[in-house]
């Protein structure tokens, strides 16, 4: 596509579904003045491409995609200073008063994913000092819907909420810690954030998963190794969406290649 075709479908797109109001990203599309622009030039054809792919890409082909202009890394427009402080400078992010850790990025794209998915479940494994569980089941509660939430992690966790069922418990041994009936109902999502048996907790998961639930593996960089094996392992089970990890950049987010929805 030309910058020309790019520039129409921006100014259409801004006309049809923003009521006439661009972004900064459209903003910077329709200047004619930076069409010249080589590095920008080259991130309007990653994008492009990117569109052109669609919404719901193998993870395969999300690993193998040419990274010229990219943190190779991580395979991340985020440069790395902007990552780094994305959780917080002063102190990190916080809700309700506890540590949150989450990036800017992904504070903003959780709440949306859960608007627009609505899951009846969330496994959360990974507790933390519990401030995700709480952030989600405020956001579902915000967003008018039910949705029952469990939680786990090594440590016992110092918080409560009415909505969210806190178990202490090795994420190494997932299968025998669980209630039976935690993933029996849907839609499910399956928050991956322990960083230990991330392998064994997608396997277990993908028995219970059906067509359309969510996993998002946090921190994945370093879990590159698992996720290659998992999406081989089932493969056309698993697709990333592009909409979430690409919504501020190709993978503008922690959970780089890791949005994963349940395709079959």
């Amino acid at each position: 596509m030309t910058i020309g075709e790019m520039m129409r479908r921006t100014q259409d797109r801004v006309e049809r579904d923003q009521q006439g109001i661009p972004t900064y990203y459209d903003r910077r599309v329709l200047r004619q003045a930076d069409e010249h622009d080589p590095d920008w030039r080259a991130r309007l054809a990653r994008h492009d491409a990117a569109l052109e792919t669609g919404r719901f890409v193998p993870w395969a082909q999300r690993e193998s995609v040419d990274l010229t202009g990219l943190d190779t890394h991580r395979r991340s427009e985020i440069p790395d200073d902007v990552l780094i402080m994305s959780q917080g400078t002063a102190q990190p992010t916080r809700w309700r008063g506890h540590d949150l850790f989450k990036s800017v990025f992904d504070f903003a794209l959780v709440p949306m994913l859960l608007a627009e998915f609505r899951p009846e479940v969330i496994l959360e494994v990974g507790s933390g000092n519990g401030a995700s569980a709480l952030w989600m089941a405020d956001l579902a509660e915000l967003h008018g819907f039910a949705c029952r939430i469990v939680s786990i992690d090594v440590n016992p966790v110092p918080v409560t909420h009415p909505s969210v069922e806190f178990i202490t418990g090795d994420a190494r041994r997932v299968g025998g810690i669980l209630p039976a009936d935690v993933l029996a109902r849907g839609p499910r999502l399956v928050v991956e954030d322990a960083h230990v048996g991330v392998r064994g907790v997608l396997e277990f998961v993908h028995e219970q998963l059906r067509e359309g639930d969510y996993i998002i593996v946090e921190d994945s960089v370093g879990k590159a190794s698992e996720l290659r094996e998992f999406t081989a392992a089932h493969a056309g089970a698993y697709a990333v969406d592009t909409h979430y990890t690409d919504f501020f950049g190709r993978n503008a987010t922690s959970c780089v290649d890791s949005i994963l929805r349940r395709m079959a």
